[in-house]
C-alpha cells in the first residue's frame, strides 16, 4: 500500500525504504544513539520512510507545521 501511495513499484519502494532505514541507523550510530526498533502506534510499525517522503514533498517540517497546514 505504501508503494502505491508513492507511485512506485513494490520492489523499488522496499529497496529505497531499506536504504533509508540503514542511513537512519548509521546517522544515529554516528551520534552515539541507537534505534532498538522502529516506532509503533497501536502495535503497527510507523513507516518512517513514507512519513519522511510525504513531509519532504510538502515542503518540510516547518512548512507542514505552519498554522492552517495539514498533512494530505
Amino acid at each position: 500500500m505504501a508503494a502505491k501511495m508513492m507511485n512506485k513499484d513494490p520492489f523499488t519502494y522496499h529497496s529505497e525504504r531499506d536504504s533509508f532505514v540503514k542511513a537512519l541507523q548509521s546517522f544515529h550510530s554516528s551520534r552515539g544513539t541507537t534505534i532498538v526498533r522502529l516506532p509503533t502506534i497501536g502495535g503497527r510499525e510507523i513507516d518512517l520512510f513514507l512519513l519522511y517522503s510525504k513531509v519532504t514533498a510538502l515542503g518540510g517540517w516547518e512548512k507542514v507545521m505552519q498554522p492552517n497546514q495539514a498533512l494530505r
